[in-house]
């Protein structure tokens, strides 16, 4: 993998990451209600853990969608160096 490539997909990992555990953990607090701070780690621990599991799942479809992404950005140096260097 180039350098950007690796780059690109760390973001985009990482933002899917955040997307789905913050999903999980929204609804298990819609579920129950009100929760303490035990509660909170534990949902937050299975919240990361399903994700990783999730995103492990799709690795090929994720390294497609950085493919897709670095071709367009090929084609736009600035939003490409912009994105690369603040994210």
């Amino acid at each position: 993998m180039s350098e950007d490539k690796e780059r690109l997909y760390f973001i985009v990992k990482s933002w899917l990451m955040g997307q789905i555990s913050a999903v999980i953990f929204l609804g298990s607090v819609l579920i129950l209600g009100v929760i303490n701070f035990i509660q909170s780690v534990i949902i937050g621990f299975i919240a990361y853990t399903s994700s990783l599991i999730i995103l492990r799942f799709f690795d090929k479809q994720i390294n497609l969608v950085v493919k897709k992404i670095l071709n367009f950005l090929d084609r736009h140096k600035k939003i490409k160096e912009f994105i690369l260097k603040h994210f």
